[in-house]
């Protein structure tokens, strides 16, 4: 009889994961509780429940024996894991708090204070009187603490109305706290380490691009245009945040800003990054980023492959709009080898403002670096959605 995996999540990002595990000859199960997700439609069995609250998940672990448990590529899923792993002796996972460390902005900013991690100056905010004693340089950013995709984030001067700033970020947290930190001049970039033994056994850096909501990635490029004394900073401070923590093998992937001096981390994860990310990186360099993600949740040993001896030049876009509208389809004149399109909508579905919705994602491989360079952080002006009407 097959073993059996319980894929937490069950969305088209989630995809990849689901047939990284079928590729092993598993059964796999999917939990979430929208029936018309893509895993779903492909599931050994379907489970309807809400994975973000971690009693659920572990309810459902009292009545179902399964051998392997593989959160999908957002925080709920990878942090209610987290909270019945080890209960449940599960592979690839660290304990709860470390969890917490890495996965909430107000924890990861004390830690990385603490053990003197590049990082943005940071202070936990409980009123809005405490904003003039932390003595931070605007403008700042102002974050609720356990959110994502930039949702409920600002950045403001010093003549901003702080009260609805931070009202908006509560609303977003469900931990009911919020992050301000100074905002930090750079340009954005990812990081995926694969941990084994305490270090590093494979990653990759990947430049992104914020062009239509200012807080969630829409644009990113591989291979990196960061030079190697940047990208080694970057794995001076994974592998010392690896140590401190004394991480458990797998995945840590890292959002990141770097000036062509310094670094800054903003925000570490331990779960697969979402919209696709990994896919990105596959057609680039040809290792089997999924096959990785889920290795360690498997008791596996990583078997990375080699690159591809010359990396394709890849970009990737995530179409996504500022106003709501019903969308009927839509265009792309980028310069490029050849555009994959990914549908996520079909024609006179309403798509909602990012960071809220997505219409399609674009793999585009170029035909010379430079072109990709180029159009990455301008994808979106390549672009042209048809609607039927504005919503």
């Amino acid at each position: 009889m097959s073993k059996i995996a319980l894929l937490v999540g069950s969305s088209f990002s989630a995809a990849p994961l689901f047939f990284a595990l079928k590729r092993r000859g598993l059964d796999v199960w999917v939990c979430g509780n929208a029936k018309d997700d893509p895993c779903h439609q492909y599931a050994d069995r379907s489970f309807y429940f809400d994975y973000s609250v971690a009693a659920e998940l572990a309810n459902f672990l009292k009545s179902e024996s399964i051998d392997y448990l593989v959160p999908s590529c957002n925080d709920y899923a990878y942090m209610s894991c987290a909270a019945v792993a080890e209960q449940h002796g599960f592979a690839g996972f660290d304990r709860f708090d470390i969890a917490q460390v890495l996965h909430t902005k107000v924890s990861f900013r004390k830690f990385t204070e603490a053990n003197g991690i590049p990082a943005p100056r940071a202070r936990q905010l409980r009123s809005v009187d405490e904003v003039a004693a932390f003595d931070l340089a605007q403008p700042l950013l102002f974050k609720p603490d356990d959110s994502f995709s930039g949702r409920g984030m600002t950045k403001t001067s010093a003549d901003a109305d702080l009260s609805s700033v931070i009202e908006q970020a509560l609303k977003v947290s469900r931990s009911g706290q919020v992050l301000v930190e100074e905002f930090v001049e750079g340009n954005l970039h990812s990081h995926t380490a694969f941990i084994e033994d305490g270090d590093i056994a494979f990653d990759t850096f990947v430049d992104e691009f914020c062009t239509v909501y200012p807080f969630q990635v829409d644009c990113s490029n591989h291979p990196t245009r960061l030079s190697a004394a940047i990208q080694d900073a970057v794995r001076a401070a994974i592998r010392r945040l690896v140590g401190a923590l004394q991480l458990a093998d797998g995945l840590l992937h890292t959002q990141f800003i770097a000036d062509g001096t310094n670094v800054w981390l903003i925000e570490c994860m331990r779960r697969c990054p979402g919209d696709l990310y990994g896919g990105l990186v596959e057609r680039s360099t040809g290792v089997p980023y999924h096959d990785l993600v889920v290795a360690k949740y498997l008791g596996e040993r990583y078997a990375v492959p080699p690159r591809n001896a010359d990396l394709k030049p890849y970009s990737r876009h995530t179409i996504s709009v500022t106003e709501r509208v019903v969308a009927h389809s839509f265009s792309q004149n980028a310069p490029a080898k050849n555009v994959e399109v990914v549908q996520l909508k079909i024609s006179g579905e309403v798509l909602e403002p990012a960071p809220y919705d997505k219409l399609a994602i674009l793999f585009a491989e170029h035909h010379s670096r430079e072109e990709m360079l180029e159009v990455a952080p301008r994808w979106a002006s390549h672009v042209t959605i048809q609607a039927l009407e504005r919503a």
